[in-house]
């Protein structure tokens, strides 16, 4: 069923978005974790066993390379999900299993993370440039120009950045192996671990108290 799931058009990958704060989210996500879901979800991580589109999304080129885009965002989501919820005394001992997928394959999932992070850090910053290239501000106050600046970097990918950094400083936490790869990932292109720190950053200050932003904040002191 969790096969058909994850290949009816790829459309289903929005129902495993566990975010969401009851314990119903929790139990759900772990439960991708102990029906094996990881071993279809990481395949689509780097782009490989792509499910076919929808019918809509099949027609065009444009079409098909917004679906694509979609797809690739909507996995991060799902693995940030599942950085929230899966912890030491997840079943089957389910959060080193998420971990240790990261390991596999001489750690290219680490060297996806690292381009993905580079990738929306690159788009995100663009769309703030574009921002301010415009004449919208004109018409703001300073205070509603930093929060038209600000969503429409998130719009841009901020959004998708903010979680893969998540991610990453969840997998650089729990793995040193990990740790390590993404640190020479990062210098190879000319970054560092405070691209990572950085966006964690916002993205916590961006949220009103609550335990999505305790779980960011110590993810930031623990890399």
């Amino acid at each position: 069923v969790l096969k058909e799931k994850m290949h009816a058009g790829g459309s289903s990958l929005k129902l495993l978005d566990f975010f969401g704060v009851e314990e119903v989210y929790k139990k759900a996500a772990e439960k991708l974790i102990t029906a094996g879901g990881l071993k279809y979800l990481f395949p689509i991580f780097v782009g490989r066993r792509i499910p076919k589109p929808a019918i809509q999304a099949s027609r065009g080129v444009k079409a098909k390379r917004k679906w694509l885009a979609e797809l690739k965002a909507q996995t991060i989501r799902v693995f940030y999900a599942l950085t929230i919820h899966l912890d030491g005394q997840s079943p089957e001992e389910a959060m080193s299993r998420f971990v240790a997928k990261f390991v596999d394959d001489d750690l290219k999932y680490c060297d996806r993370l690292v381009e993905l992070l580079v990738e929306y850090d690159d788009r995100a910053r663009k769309a703030e440039y574009q921002f301010f290239l415009s004449d919208i501000e004109e018409s703001l106050d300073d205070e509603q120009v930093a929060l038209a600046a600000f969503d429409a970097k998130l719009a841009g990918g901020g959004d998708v950045y903010f979680r893969v950094a998540a991610v990453t400083a969840f997998i650089c936490a729990n793995s040193k192996r990990c740790h390590e790869r993404i640190l020479l990932q990062l210098k190879m292109q000319q970054s560092g671990i405070s691209l990572v720190k950085d966006a964690l950053n916002e993205f916590s200050s961006s949220l009103s108290d609550g335990s999505q932003k305790i779980h960011l904040e110590l993810l930031e002191g623990k890399i």
